[in-house]
């Protein structure tokens, strides 16, 4: 019985990795587009930005299409926390709160992710980084447990509705 080792043969390669997950997200990025060209469009106060509503709100289109990629794919977990706010309203400071208080027995002063670190990058959107940003693997990474949003509540993920503990 011979060992199995792992070499560059046995390994996906990266770029075959990466053009996979492109092609999904394109994919779905592609069927929320025609999907959105259903609802009601009305102009917003930006030009390339019309304002478009999508279960009772007002929404602009890459909102909309992170809300759709986070209603379908998005599981919380027992221990995830949500920060819920409106824009504008204190959002990065109470990120960078959350993230100090839940991490306090992690990290020493001199070692604090938030020395060096935007608390946007420390509290992922699920409506924004979850969905555009592929590099940020949001679901599989078990560390992470804080997360924020600014959707309304009726526009959560169903499992976020009915997993998280609300802020």
């Amino acid at each position: 019985m011979g060992l199995l080792t792992v070499t560059d043969t046995t390994l996906p390669k990266q770029e075959e990795t990466v053009t996979e997950s492109i092609t999904e997200f394109e994919r779905n990025q592609k069927r929320y587009q025609e999907l959105i060209a259903t609802f009601p469009h009305e102009k917003g106060w930006r030009p390339k930005n019309p304002l478009i509503k999508y279960g009772g709100h007002w929404l602009i289109k890459p909102r909309i299409e992170g809300c759709l990629y986070g209603q379908e794919f998005f599981q919380a977990r027992p221990s995830d926390l949500l920060l819920c706010s409106y824009p504008k309203t204190g959002t990065t400071w109470l990120k960078a709160l959350i993230f100090a208080i839940s991490n306090r027995s992690r990290f020493n002063d001199s070692t604090n992710p938030l020395l060096k670190r935007n608390p946007h990058e420390l509290v992922p959107y699920i409506e924004i980084e979850f969905a555009f940003f592929l590099h940020i693997d949001v679901i599989n990474n078990k560390e992470n447990t804080l997360f924020a949003t600014h959707l309304p509540h009726g526009l959560l993920p169903e499992h976020f509705r009915l997993h998280v503990d609300f802020l």
